[in-house]
């Protein structure tokens, strides 16, 4: 059974009108302790409670507990959506119907990141609907907002099932032909949002990619793929994040910040496989599928560092966020999409609907099967997952 509670979290200024506004969230959750909480200022999800093998039951995502916190540290994109085109649009423009279109440049005055000064991430989101398994929220783009042609209606759809499944779907509808890549930016932490560098470097990860966008020396994308294969990127079979990072020690990037090509073809209406995410001290993973044909992959490098005696930035229940504290996930269109023809395209026209969906599967595994090579596992059999 999944009941939704609506709660107030706080008031914060809308960046239209700039009056204060109060900012509600809404509580999603089942029958097997799973609880999702999704605050209107960006749509973020602020909160996402679980419980482990030893049933146990932690926040696993990064955060804060008032609207202050999201407010100081809006740069690291909390949780929330990012849009109308999240990632990279470099030097702020592109080429559409035979014209340069030009939008703001919110990155050093040179590129446009993530939607602009005022993305998608700044907006109170309104309510929609309040559905028999989640909630609608809603939102109107307008012409010309951050440079963008068009007004575009978007819908983000939150709802859950009593499998432990978190479906994610945003809809999107234009007046005007205009580029579309909507995305959620959450950092995750399957230890716990409290257990910092350590419970990361336990994860063992599985990402089902055979490549990654290359970038130039400007981090922006170069329109041709990267194999992983020998590559510290190659996560095609389990990995310890903990072995991975080992790699950047001493290197320009402390590590992940890249966008794996999951789907170079791209079919909106196909699921795709993503990856796995294991913590195996709690037994906790999460599985992802997503109809998007990429996903950023980043690991909190440029949170402050402990080493350097860095002030942590201060998260919910008082926890400190430091260097690799989580791992954040984006799926999205590849970056600089518009400007890369040999990637799929962002651009929808009036007669089209946008539509991203991502589904996070949430589940136990039992710790002692987390160690089982893949040969004893085949042994056991296909029933190895003990689902809370």
């Amino acid at each position: 059974m999944i009941t939704i509670v609506e709660d107030i979290f706080g008031i914060a200024t809308n960046p239209f009108t700039e009056r204060a506004q109060v900012v509600r969230r809404y509580t999603i959750s089942n029958s097997s302790h799973l609880a999702v909480r999704i605050i209107q200022l960006g749509a973020t999800i602020q909160s996402i409670t679980c419980m482990d093998a030893y049933h146990n039951i932690d926040d696993i995502v990064l955060g804060f507990d008032d609207i202050a916190g999201y407010e100081a540290h809006r740069s690291r994109r909390f949780g929330c959506m990012l849009g109308r085109v999240s990632d990279w649009v470099a030097n702020g423009e592109f080429m559409m119907d035979r014209r340069k279109v030009r939008v703001t440049k919110n990155w050093n005055n040179k590129h446009q990141m993530d939607g602009g000064f005022i993305g998608f991430d700044r907006i109170i989101w309104d309510l929609h609907t309040i559905l028999p398994d989640g909630i609608t929220l809603c939102h109107q783009s307008e012409h010309e907002h951050e440079g963008y042609p068009g007004n575009l209606m978007v819908l983000l759809h939150f709802t859950m099932d009593d499998d432990n499944r978190f479906f994610m779907r945003i809809e999107a509808r234009t007046d005007q032909t205009t580029p579309v890549n909507i995305s959620n930016h959450c950092y995750f932490n399957l230890a716990g949002q409290k257990a910092g560098r350590k419970g990361i470097l336990e994860h063992r990860l599985v990402i089902d990619a055979n490549d990654t966008i290359e970038t130039n020396d400007d981090n922006m994308p170069t329109g041709r793929f990267v194999s992983v294969s020998n590559t510290a990127y190659d996560m095609r079979v389990p990995a310890f994040i903990g072995d991975r990072l080992r790699q950047f020690e001493n290197k320009p990037v402390s590590g992940f910040d890249v966008c794996y090509a999951i789907d170079k073809d791209f079919d909106a209406s196909v699921l795709h496989f993503v990856g796995r995410f294991l913590h195996p001290e709690s037994g906790r993973y999460m599985e992802i599928h997503s109809n998007q044909p990429g996903m950023r992959f980043e690991t909190a490098n440029k949170f402050p560092d402990d080493t350097r005696d860095e002030e942590p930035i201060m998260g919910k229940r008082c926890a400190r966020y430091y260097q690799h504290s989580g791992f954040s996930i984006q799926l999205e269109k590849f970056p600089d999409t518009m400007n890369n023809l040999d990637f799929p395209t962002a651009f929808i026209m009036p007669s089209e609907l946008y539509f991203n969906e991502t589904i996070f599967k949430f589940g136990v595994q039992e710790s002692w099967k987390c160690c089982a090579t893949q040969e004893e596992l085949d042994k056991i059999g296909a029933d190895i997952v003990r689902y809370t």
